[in-house]
């Protein structure tokens, strides 16, 4: 099984059956797999270049023919190819900012990735535009960042009785503060929001029909 990319020059081989294919549709194929031979240099603007032929081959032959023609003709997996055409598809627009860039292939690969979020790939970017070289782990690590700052925090359930005492005691606090002629208003409002407890969906029981 072929290695992912990892900095050096990646051997290829040649060996792919043709035969199934239009005539016109193989030879546009053949044609993307000399590029890709002679471009597939470690730099970002190569894989750049490389990722976006993969993805013009892939629409052309299909999906079903796409992971042969890649073993045949560079002894790749599909894995190692989709790691080209992400970082195609994520960095391809603006190709020429992202090859100035000291930003490591291989941590490309995972700033590119489809569950990599937006605002890590911009955080590298920028990192690397004020003169760091991201490499591998220092892009785990702004994946990691990111990351946790999305995560929810998750807060845990107060007990229904602990709730309903501090309801009370809330109340009870504005009680001397409350107008007597405002009282029914409130008292109103109190089972509203009493009955929209016990509605289905809100948590509570469904009440029974009278």
């Amino acid at each position: 099984m072929a290695k992912q990319p990892k900095g050096e020059l990646v051997v290829v081989s040649q060996g792919f059956d043709y035969a199934p294919l239009e005539a016109q549709v193989a030879e546009r194929v053949r044609s993307s797999a000399e590029k890709i031979r002679s471009t597939v240099q470690k730099t970002i603007e190569d894989i750049i270049v490389v990722g976006q032929e993969l993805l013009a081959v892939k629409e052309s032959v299909g999906h079903g023919h796409f992971g042969a023609w890649v073993r045949a003709e560079f002894g790749w997996t599909e894995r190692t190819a989709q790691n080209f055409m992400s970082v195609a598809e994520r960095f391809g627009a603006n190709p020429k900012l992202i090859s100035d860039l000291t930003i490591q292939p291989t941590a490309a690969y995972l700033l590119a990735a489809p569950s990599a979020p937006d605002e890590a790939r911009q955080q590298a970017i920028e990192r690397a535009e004020a003169g760091e070289e991201i490499t591998t782990s220092v892009a785990k690590e702004i994946l990691a960042e990111t990351r946790k700052k999305k995560r929810p925090r998750r807060q845990k359930a107060v007990p229904t009785v602990k709730l309903g005492l501090r309801l009370m005691n809330v109340l009870e606090r504005y009680k001397e503060r409350w107008k007597p002629d405002e009282l029914s208003e409130l008292a109103r409002q109190l089972r509203e929001f009493a009955d929209a407890l016990e509605k289905p969906g809100r948590g509570g029981k469904k009440k029974a029909k009278a």
